[in-house]
């Protein structure tokens, strides 16, 4: 069993986009600021099937002391789904950004996008021009998802490969 990093715990937030997720792999957490749904994700995965992505080497660092070096997942440096590409990778997590931010990665880095067989999504804001925009994608099926943590309301979309 892997054991926790500091504060590794998720909150409700988290935690409903944790659930969402299908437990296969390999998946990368995109951004993934503090690590630890990236963490969790390796809890439920064989070894080596977890990844994290961070886009400056700043917060490279501090997901490197974060996490560990030699921890469960492995960390990535790069912008949107481009540290995937040519990887065998089975899904993708983005959360924590704009509803605008998470389409523009998934609108540039499409090719990557189109090899996973799902994608879950958690923005910020602007929750309602993301659904539109997921509306007008072809070849997903969509499911989405709402949950409270600390009386805000949050969106969370898996998007499946059809």
């Amino acid at each position: 069993m892997i054991s926790a990093p500091p504060r590794s715990r998720l909150g409700p937030r988290l935690r409903s986009l944790l659930d969402l997720c299908p437990a296969e792999g390999p998946v990368a957490d995109i951004g993934s600021g503090h690590g630890r749904l990236a963490y969790e994700l390796a809890r439920r995965l064989p070894a080596g099937e977890a990844f994290a992505t961070e886009v400056r080497p700043g917060p490279v660092r501090e997901l490197r002391r974060l996490l560990g070096e030699a921890g469960p997942v492995t960390i990535l440096e790069g912008w949107g789904l481009r540290p995937l590409a040519g990887g065998d990778f089975r899904g993708a997590v983005i959360a924590g950004m704009g509803g605008r931010t998470v389409a523009a990665i998934l609108e540039m880095d499409r090719d990557v996008a189109e090899d996973l067989a799902w994608i879950c999504l958690q923005p910020m804001q602007r929750v309602e021009w993301l659904a539109a925009w997921i509306g007008r994608q072809s070849g997903w099926s969509v499911r989405r998802t709402v949950t409270m943590e600390r009386g805000h309301v949050y969106h969370s979309f898996r998007l499946d490969r059809r």
